[in-house]
């Protein structure tokens, strides 16, 4: 059997054989496997990956993926941030120190930004450095059920928001603050499909705990991208309805309330696949809001520019669910 190999980390060339005539086999140079502590009886896992094949030994120890943040360098304002993508990008240990020493804020802020991820938790803690080590298991992780849970929290929280808007009363500011606290809710479940998503790219066994693949879950990752934000515009939504004087009139209010349910509609038919009508519905629903807006720009009143704003967000939540129709479509054709 012939092959070349061109440096130690190049393509090894070899031809499938048949031993038996049952079984195919292929050599690996002993001095390539040596190097990669491959010897005989070891056992070595054969993954479909697109269109190739990775050879990988199950028992090999995983690299861990440690993020380090000086909290020095970043600052204490952005430090919630820095941790946030850390987790995000996948780090299996986010270490947080400071020469000088953490203050009181700097300490409380990496506490509950690490207290607001999904899996992990710090592990120990002095004067300079806190470390903090996930616990998450692939294997115990779902990335439909993930992405279905978030597709619940960003509508229900849009259609409270708008529910907010439109009541104009002390029950309606309630809801409208209970809307902003589940934005930390929805950021959550991004950040754990955005983890999940980084570390499948680099680590085909990562892929396979999930149960899944690495089309599949791109597709998971850009449709919970979609839902986050629209999350973040029932936010914007729910902070109008905390700060407006009045209400929609009662026709405004009736408008207000079809659109917005024909934005979640977009937004519920892409992800069920069904993306032609999903982008027949956005089409009618940027028309309707530009029409509206057109209204509210004419009419009198004190409130005029923040609906105008609830407006932008329900168009904005349209065009969210016309993206996720895309990548839907996208990933039918690829």
């Amino acid at each position: 059997m012939t092959g070349t190999i061109t440096n130690g980390n190049g393509p090894i060339e070899r031809k499938v054989q048949v031993t038996g005539g049952s079984t195919y086999t292929v050599s690996i140079p002993k001095a390539w496997a040596n190097d990669r502590e491959i010897g005989s009886g070891s056992p070595l896992h054969l993954y479909p990956f697109d269109d190739r094949l990775v050879v990988a030994r199950p028992d090999a120890d995983v690299p861990i993926r440690r993020a380090s943040i000086n909290v020095d360098a970043v600052g204490g304002e952005a430090l919630s941030g820095w941790i946030e993508a850390a987790y995000a990008a996948g780090a299996d240990e986010v270490v947080i120190d400071s020469e000088t020493g953490f203050d009181s804020t700097e300490r409380r802020i990496a506490s509950e930004s690490i207290t607001r991820l999904v899996g992990i938790e710090i592990s120990t803690e002095s004067d300079h450095e806190i470390v903090a080590r996930s616990l998450l298991d692939p294997a115990e992780i779902s990335l439909d059920a993930t992405v279905d849970q978030l597709r619940r929290i960003a509508l229900s929280m849009h259609e409270n928001a708008i529910r907010a808007v439109l009541g104009g009363n002390d029950e309606s500011e309630e809801l409208a603050r209970h809307v902003v606290s589940r934005d930390n809710d929805a950021d959550r479940l991004f950040a754990l499909v955005s983890r999940q998503f980084y570390r499948a790219l680099t680590d085909v066994r990562e892929i396979d705990k999930l149960q899944t693949g690495r089309k599949v879950a791109f597709t998971r990752f850009r449709t919970a991208r979609q839902l986050e934000r629209i999350g973040d515009h029932a936010e914007r939504i729910a902070d109008i309805a905390i700060r407006q004087g009045e209400p929609p009139n009662a026709d405004l209010e009736a408008q207000f309330e079809s659109i917005a349910t024909d934005a979640r509609h977009v937004v519920r038919t892409a992800i069920d696949g069904e993306t032609e009508t999903a982008l027949h519905r956005l089409d009618g629903v940027v028309e309707r809001v530009e029409t509206l807006d057109r209204d509210l720009y004419e009419a009198k009143g004190d409130d005029n520019y923040l609906h105008g704003q609830v407006l932008e967000s329900i168009r904005r939540t349209a065009e969210y669910g016309g993206n996720i129709a895309e990548v839907v479509t996208l990933a039918e054709i690829v």
